[in-house]
């Protein structure tokens, strides 16, 4: 199969939860991403101490790693 058919399969996809939720699952650094927003919520939910604030900043710096690394890995696909 030639990089033409397989851009223009993408297109025929719609872009629904289950695309969303696939490209979560197959994505190490999404993952990363997904596991720090639920760190972050973690945190805000404890709300107090010294384990919130480190919930938070964990979560945030995975988020942060997370998204920016799946960034450089598509820019460079592409």
């Amino acid at each position: 199969m030639s990089s033409v058919e397989r851009a223009s399969g993408r297109e025929d996809r719609s872009w629904g939860a289950s695309t969303v939720l696939g490209t979560l699952r197959n994505s190490a650094t999404l993952s990363l991403a997904t596991l720090g927003l639920v760190l972050v919520v973690i945190g805000l939910l404890i709300n107090t101490g010294v384990w919130a604030a480190i919930f938070v900043i964990w979560g945030t710096a995975l988020v942060l790693f997370g998204v920016t690394t799946y960034s450089l890995i598509q820019w460079r696909r592409r």
